[in-house]
């Protein structure tokens, strides 16, 4: 007979109906999806776009893998792809959720290829492909995170526990996100150095009760009434706007010094990345995504209203 509890004071509401990704791997974060890959294939050096997050280099200097940097082009595609020996890897960003049909083409001619879907949860992974995805970039969860593949560790992972890093997330639902914020980088830093765990039973029962559909159309509304609105001040040429789910809308301007404006009329808008402010020259375009890179939420809390404010905002800014 099972051990399980019953009756009792009631735990957290949640509905436990489905998830997204039911056959992949439970994984505490991208970072770790990528350390699993890097010791299941076994690789010994990886090729990765300079323009990334740095956490994802994390596990590659863990495991002491030889890295790469290659550059990319105003469309976040690769400016050359080169030949890979059977122990290197090829790291693919699908920025934003908006290079999922030049991925799929990418996987016809580069073996070893491994798809970072951390900005683009909804992208389906290629059969037979490494991909991984990030839940926090998408959900209002601690951490969490999903892996495709068909090699595997034979170790057992302990469980990841998040129940005691879930302040930054309620004091926004109560206060607001000034509020939270400390708390959320907080959360934040615990996620570096952490060994590769399972997903928590607590982000799991959140994923399997989030209604997915509902969440894919209002992104997909969202992003495509903004590239309505802004395709004409986009530098960024965005051709393939049949997506599922996006990330955030990508709005690339001459100078996107005025950052701090849009944040006094309560748009927080995500930077990628900061640190190549520092670390690139001014006429890369790496530093000129840094800088002039607006990620534009559009995301399931928000509808068309609010996107006429951002739109109306920008309009007296540009």
């Amino acid at each position: 007979m099972s051990n399980r509890e019953i009756g009792g004071y009631f735990e957290l509401e949640s509905r436990l109906e489905f998830e997204y990704y039911p056959d992949f791997i439970r994984l505490n974060s991208g970072r770790n999806c990528l350390e699993y890959i890097l010791r299941a294939r076994n690789y010994k050096k990886i090729y990765v776009p300079a323009y990334l997050c740095p956490s994802i280099l994390e596990p590659v200097r863990k495991l002491k893998i030889e890295f790469e940097f290659y550059p990319i082009n105003i469309h976040l595609e690769p400016l050359e792809i080169r030949a890979l020996e059977n122990d290197e890897a090829y790291l693919i960003i699908n920025y934003f959720g908006l290079k999922g049909n030049f991925i799929r083409s990418l996987s016809k001619i580069v073996k070893n290829l491994i798809v970072d879907n951390s900005l683009a949860f909804f992208e389906q992974a290629i059969p037979n492909v490494d991909t991984f995805y990030s839940a926090r970039k998408f959900f209002g969860v601690p951490d969490g995170a999903y892996l495709s593949t068909n090699c595997f560790l034979k170790e057992e992972l302990p469980t990841e526990t998040s129940w005691n890093r879930c302040e930054h997330l309620v004091r926004r639902l109560e206060n607001g996100p000034i509020d939270g914020y400390p708390s959320f980088l907080d959360n934040e830093k615990y996620l570096c150095g952490q060994e590769i765990k399972s997903m928590s039973n607590f982000t799991y029962r959140l994923l399997a009760g989030i209604n997915y559909r509902s969440v894919k159309i209002r992104r997909n509304q969202n992003f495509q009434y903004l590239h309505l609105k802004l395709r004409a001040k986009n530098r960024l040429s965005i051709i393939d706007t049949e997506l599922d789910g996006p990330m955030i809308y990508p709005l690339l301007v001459e100078n996107g010094d005025f950052r701090s404006e849009l944040i006094k009329q309560k748009i927080f808008v995500a930077n990628y990345w900061p640190s190549f402010l520092v670390e690139n020259k001014q006429d890369s375009i790496e530093y000129d995504f840094s800088k002039n890179l607006l990620a534009l939420p559009v995301d399931q809390r928000y509808g068309l209203l609010d996107m006429d404010k951002i739109c109306s905002v920008l309009n007296s800014l540009i």
